[in-house]
């Protein structure tokens, strides 16, 4: 908790000192600061020559273009390929029931929102789906009916989360793939299941 106060009390100062450079038309637009470090900030204050845009905008492209990515690949060999664990199976399986690793017990229904950041669209009591998480999609997880997360186990951020504020949970669920934003689903945190209650429409 301590620690994010602090982050909370940092954070604010590094926006005020990006307004005053957005102001000062050396900076384009707001969250350019978050890509550079501390250092060439601190030079940047230092010295009113010193171009930051420069640095920022071929990091910026790279940014952008990981953003588009419709997968987080788990594992990558030596020639650039991804390489895909067999989908699990069970002989039992209803059809409609997606399986996946079970990360914080429970069971919830509600419609699916697939998140790409932090700051999308999300309304009280809907599934958040996200690739992964971390500490600045904490507040989301208060409002959220259940969890989806597309990789990690028990000890990643989302499960943390999702235990700590007793919300079902399952992960290892290609998201981007076999579910939609807007449809009804079941998270079985318990199971490690997810029930699509309604047809998946392309």
């Amino acid at each position: 908790m301590h620690i994010s106060k602090l982050i909370g009390v940092l954070r604010a100062s590094i926006l005020k000192v990006e307004a005053d450079l957005i102001n000062g038309n050396r900076l384009e637009v707001k969250d350019d600061i978050f890509h550079l470090d501390l250092d060439e900030v601190d030079q940047a204050l230092a010295d009113d020559s010193y171009d930051l845009m420069s640095l920022i905008r071929p990091r910026k492209a790279i940014y952008e273009r990981a953003l588009q990515a419709a997968e987080c690949p788990l594992l990558i060999d030596s020639r650039c390929r991804i390489l895909r664990a067999d989908p699990p199976s069970r002989d039992d399986v209803e059809e409609g029931v997606l399986i996946g690793a079970a990360i914080s017990p429970g069971s919830a229904t509600g419609r699916v929102r697939i998140m790409k950041s932090p700051t999308d669209k999300f309304e009280r009591g809907e599934v958040l789906a996200a690739t992964v998480t971390s500490p600045a999609w904490t507040p989301l997880f208060v409002g959220a009916s259940a969890v989806i997360l597309h990789i990690g186990g028990a000890l990643q951020h989302g499960a943390l989360c999702a235990r700590e504020f007793k919300k079902p949970a399952v992960s290892n669920i290609d998201i981007h793939n076999v579910l939609k934003t807007g449809i009804l689903v079941t998270v079985d945190g318990n199971m490690g299941t997810i029930k699509i209650l309604e047809p998946l429409e392309r």
